[in-house]
């Protein structure tokens, strides 16, 4: 635990997405799927934020039909350069999940919520932000 917290006294601070960005992919095979996938080796910054409170911009990935929803996908990219479409990697995409439903849109948003890394269950992103608060920017 020392070594990590000196790490990240002499380390710049990276916030957002290029804090995502920090994470290293490696393969790995998965009981559960029977299957090599892409598993995260999450770097000490990001351990060391895990269950803070973190604040990105992004675009809105609806995973439901409704026109409101608590639980999106936000991409840093717009939805024709998103990860899903092959043009990014894993680190570009966030689940979020919100208390209150928020309308889609196709404009870029700010979404401020607390990370959570996810390693061990391959149905689920590398990041996760719960309790969020969605805005939509102006």
């Amino acid at each position: 635990m020392l070594t990590i917290l000196i790490a990240f006294l002499f380390q710049p601070q990276l916030s957002g997405w290029e804090l995502l960005s920090s994470v290293e992919i490696v393969m790995g095979f998965d009981d559960f799927m029977g299957v090599e996938v892409e598993q995260p080796k999450f770097s000490d910054q990001l351990k060391l934020r895990e269950g803070k409170e973190l604040t990105l911009e992004g675009f809105i990935i609806p995973l439901q039909q409704e026109s409101e929803q608590d639980y999106f996908i936000l991409s840093r990219f717009p939805y024709q350069s998103c990860f899903f479409c092959g043009a990014a990697g894993p680190e570009t995409v966030v689940e979020v999940y919100s208390d209150h439903n928020f309308r889609y849109t196709d404009e870029r948003v700010r979404v401020k919520g607390i990370l959570r890394l996810n390693n061990d269950n391959p149905l689920h992103l590398f990041y996760i932000l719960e309790d969020c608060e969605v805005t939509k920017l102006e």
